[in-house]
C-alpha cells in the first residue's frame, strides 16, 4: 500500500506569497550573486573585513531584512516610509536610514549612509562610471553589478544610493545620473 500525500492547500500557500516576495528576493540575490563572479562583488566590489559581503549587505537593507534592529521607523510625505540604524547597524556606518515606496521597496529606495567605513568605489566596483549630479559626484555601477540601476552619490564623508525608480518617483532631477555615458 502506498501511504497517502499530505499537500496544504495551494490558495494557503498563494496567500503567504506576499509576505514571502522580499525574502525571496533577498534569498535570490544572496544565492546568485556569489562573490568575485560579479562587478560589485570581491575585494574591490563589496568584499568587507572578514569576507562580509558588504554589497549584499546593503541590498538585505534596503529590501528589509534588517528592519527589525533599526531604532526609529515612520511614514513619511508623498507615501513613503522610513528606518533608521544608530545602534544595529547592518553595515559599517554610524548611522544608516532608507526611504522606500512599501508597494514597491525591491525597486524602489534611498539609503543614506553616514560615516561609512567603506567608499562608494568599494560599493559600485572597480568598474563603475562617474557621474555628476546636484548633489555632487557620484559613481553609477556596472551593468554586471548587484548595485546596477543605482546611483551612489558621495556627500562630504557620508554616501547616498539611490534606485532609477526612486529617482523617478522621488528626486526626478537626479535621472540625468542615470543616463549619463
Amino acid at each position: 500500500m502506498n501511504a497517502p500525500v499530505c499537500r496544504p492547500p495551494a490558495s494557503r500557500i498563494a496567500a503567504h506569497m506576499p509576505a514571502l516576495l522580499p525574502a525571496l528576493l533577498a534569498l535570490t540575490l544572496l544565492v546568485a550573486c556569489k562573490p568575485g563572479v560579479q562587478a560589485g562583488s570581491g575585494a574591490a566590489g563589496g568584499q568587507g573585513a572578514g569576507g562580509e559581503d558588504l554589497v549584499a549587505r546593503v541590498l538585505f537593507t534596503a529590501t528589509g531584512s534588517f528592519d527589525a534592529q533599526s531604532q526609529d521607523k515612520a511614514r513619511v510625505p508623498g507615501g513613503l516610509r522610513r528606518a533608521v540604524w544608530q545602534k544595529k547597524v547592518p553595515f559599517d556606518a554610524r548611522r544608516v536610514t532608507i526611504q522606500y515606496d512599501s508597494d514597491a521597496r525591491p525597486m524602489t529606495w534611498m539609503l543614506e549612509i553616514q560615516g561609512p567605513g567603506f567608499t562608494a568605489q568599494d560599493l559600485a566596483g572597480p568598474d563603475a562610471t562617474a557621474v555628476k549630479t546636484e548633489q555632487g559626484p557620484g559613481l553609477r555601477p556596472a551593468a554586471a553589478s548587484r548595485l546596477r540601476d543605482t546611483v551612489i552619490i558621495t556627500r562630504r564623508s557620508d554616501l547616498k544610493i539611490l534606485t532609477r525608480s526612486y529617482a523617478t518617483q522621488v528626486e526626478p532631477a537626479l535621472l540625468g545620473a542615470f543616463s549619463q555615458p
